[in-house]
């Protein structure tokens, strides 16, 4: 005869000694207490750091989910010193790793501007005007001449210089466009689309085209009919129903026929 008990039980084959399993419970409570006595000790800059490596450890899970390989470079945290050394090397980064450096500058602008070293002040403009992304062709950022996308004509045609309450305030004469400026024309050209987009458009056009013509002519055709299932006794019921409610009407018309004397029957009377 065998028999289990849980908790402080005894595991009996025959008959055995019973041991008696305690539990130590003040030692996960002293240990929570260190970690939250930790976690109050930690500076923000700390915190932050924290956070964004939690941040990058979860992109990474969520990467590997479509990836095969489970040490994939491109999710990995970099290091950042050689992008603040060499501002020209964030035009090249992932997405991811550029979002990771202006983690860190935007943590070191955050702080008094003095704390600000002139690398740091050199990789925040460089990001704001300098010649990656949509600003390639921006080769003058170095320069104190004008940007290639300033829109203004030059000279500017001033209206006044002592402008009053009863000035009139008119539309800029030639007006401004953006996409007009040398450097931007390339940029705006919606009609040079590359090869895959205009493959995926035409295919578009090609599928819907098909379809039209194929409603048009075949839909008649091709349309699928419908299928009508009727219950033999449902139809017969619902005819005894109709027939019943026929022989009702009839006999309360005749009811009402015979009631329905004319005065002259009561002198009659």
């Amino acid at each position: 005869m065998s028999s289990m008990m849980v908790g402080r039980s005894t595991l009996r084959v025959g008959i055995l000694k019973p041991r008696i399993i305690r539990f130590n419970h003040f030692k996960y409570s002293t240990s929570s207490e260190n970690v939250k006595k930790e976690d109050m000790k930690k500076s923000p800059e700390q915190a932050k750091k924290e956070a964004a490596e939690l941040a990058m450890q979860s992109i990474k899970d969520l990467g590997g989910l479509f990836s095969s390989s489970s040490s994939d470079d491109a999710t990995q945290p970099i290091d950042t010193k050689p992008i603040f050394q060499n501002p020209k090397l964030f035009g090249s980064l992932s997405l991811l790793h550029q979002g990771q450096v202006l983690k860190d500058l935007q943590a070191k602008f955050d702080l008094k501007w003095t704390k600000l070293t002139l690398e740091d002040k050199k990789l925040g403009y460089y990001i704001y005007f300098g010649d990656w992304g949509v600003r390639e062709d921006f080769k003058n950022w170095k320069t104190n001449e004008p940007p290639y996308d300033l829109p203004f004509h030059i000279p500017s045609k001033v209206k006044t210089t002592k402008p009053t309450s009863t000035t009139k305030i008119n539309k800029i004469d030639p007006p401004v466009i953006l996409s007009e400026t040398p450097v931007r024309i390339k940029q705006f050209d919606f009609k040079r689309v590359d090869g895959v987009s205009k493959f995926f458009i035409y295919l578009t056009i090609f599928i819907s085209m098909f379809a039209i013509y194929r409603d048009k002519n075949y839909g008649e055709e091709f349309k699928p009919t419908e299928v009508v299932i009727e219950d033999e006794y449902e139809t017969q019921r619902q005819a005894r129903q109709e027939q019943l409610e026929r022989e009702l009407l009839n006999k309360k018309l005749e009811e009402e026929k015979k009631l329905a004397r004319k005065w002259y029957y009561l002198w009659f009377k």
